[in-house]
């Protein structure tokens, strides 16, 4: 489950790193500046490869586990309020938060007895 978790948000993270200008794009055509819109996408990036980094670490998995809800919840606020129109995508790029969410949640329910 560990595993799993930090293989998603490394993923996510170096994916919005890799196509930072597409990812900026998007919020830019929802109404953001292009500079916000960089910033945005450059610290969720580096805050989720920060956290699948950190969910490895034994000592440092709760604070990773609690990070990742703020980030999560962080993210689906900020699609609702900057591109609503994100929760209707087909392939379901914000939907799909709510089950890793779910997955975090377990995770940090059974973190002491890992």
């Amino acid at each position: 489950m560990f595993a799993v978790l930090s293989l998603f948000w490394l993923v996510s993270g170096v994916v919005g790193l890799a196509r930072l200008d597409a990812a900026a794009d998007i919020l830019v055509s929802h109404g953001l500046s292009p500079t916000l819109a960089l910033a945005m996408v450059l610290a969720g990036s580096v805050a989720d490869i920060a956290v699948g980094v950190a969910v490895l670490v034994r000592s440092f998995a709760h604070l990773a586990l609690v990070a990742m809800i703020a980030i999560t919840l962080l993210y689906l606020v900020g699609a609702t309020v900057f591109a609503p129109d994100l929760w209707l995508d087909p392939l379901g790029a914000i939907i799909k938060a709510v089950p890793a969410l779910c997955l975090v949640l377990v995770a940090l329910a059974i973190l002491e007895e890992r």
